[in-house]
């Protein structure tokens, strides 16, 4: 990976607290990075579709866009004043994750910031659908954050799969640990964890009228110990590269969509680093099942990464 130079930021001009503006100025300042505060805005009421547009309704959406205007500028004047290089921008578009898309192709940023919320009560995201939309088509890494803050030690959970169980290409993987070593590389300690369950304990039970078939070379138990081994050196040499202490390399029996946010509470990780990749027959971008069923459950900040090659499937 290369350090991202323009990070973009989505703005709620509706939310009290802006996280994600503190915690991508706080990614900025490490690096140099540019920021840009970008508000995607559009009230039905206004838009004059399909027939009535008016000189009144035009008036009003400039009026709306210039409130925009003005409410970045006092969000962006602090961070200037510390000396960061801060754009705006405000543009009229929907739905909201296709105008979001179009500004990072046009704005050409390395790097997407926005809020999501967690629900303390029920100890889930709330993620809502502009950010599923995002997650399937947004081309660049995407991080969604919390309301909670980052603190210290700044802990980072990179989730890979070195047996490509799940159709990931090797590249992300090592885009996955890249991105987990950035983010880490000052005042950070990372984390690598793979979660996989056996195939060997599915072989072993198998069996006709209900009796399992003997495992050819040797008890369940065996083929079990013996799949552990072959991950575990898997996983050795995929995190050999960022030289991350034994210690911190995490090999869990069990699926990931149960255990990553158990391991992820376990750590007190700030954020977990996963890939999203897979696409369906029609071509239609879709992100893997996995992480459809981790994202809403992680109790921190996430940050989704896609292959090298992905391209969004929406038309700009």
């Amino acid at each position: 990976m290369k350090a991202p130079k323009n990070i973009l930021v989505v703005v709620d001009p509706t939310a009290k607290e802006q996280t994600c503006i503190d915690k991508a100025a706080h990614l900025a300042r490490r690096i140099g990075a540019e920021l840009e505060l970008f508000v995607c805005e559009y009230e039905p009421s206004l838009s004059g579709k399909p027939f009535f547009d008016s000189e009144r309704l035009k008036a009003s959406r400039e009026s709306l866009l210039a409130e925009r205007r003005k409410a970045l500028e006092r969000l962006a004047e602090p961070l200037r004043n510390d000396g960061l290089e801060v754009a705006i921008d405000v543009a009229w578009d929907h739905p909201l994750h296709e105008g979001i898309c179009r500004k990072v192709a046009s704005a050409h940023a390395d790097l997407l910031v926005k809020d999501t919320h967690f629900h303390s009560l029920v100890r889930r995201t709330l993620i809502t659908n502009t950010d599923w939309h995002l997650i399937r088509s947004c081309p660049i890494p995407m991080l969604l954050t919390k309301s909670s803050a980052w603190s210290t030690p700044f802990r980072v959970l990179a989730a890979v799969d070195p047996g490509h169980q799940a159709d990931k290409p090797a590249a992300l993987d090592r885009e996955i640990l890249e991105w987990g070593a950035w983010l880490t590389s000052t005042d950070g300690e990372l984390h690598a964890v793979h979660m996989h369950f056996p195939a060997s304990l599915v072989a072993a039970s198998v069996g006709v009228a209900g009796v399992p078939i003997a495992a050819a070379g040797g008890t369940a138990d065996q083929l079990i110990q013996q799949e552990q081994e072959r991950r575990r050196e898997e996983l050795r040499q995929l995190v050999g590269p960022a030289a991350i202490p034994p210690e911190r390399v995490h090999l869990k029996l069990g699926t990931a969509a149960d255990l990553l946010p158990e391991e992820a509470e376990r750590l007190k990780a700030h954020i977990v680093v996963m890939g999203a990749v897979s696409r369906s027959r029609l071509q239609t971008v879709f992100i893997g099942s996995t992480a459809e069923k981790v994202l809403d459950r992680l109790p921190c900040d996430v940050l989704v990464i896609k292959p090298l090659d992905f391209k969004s499937d929406l038309p700009f």
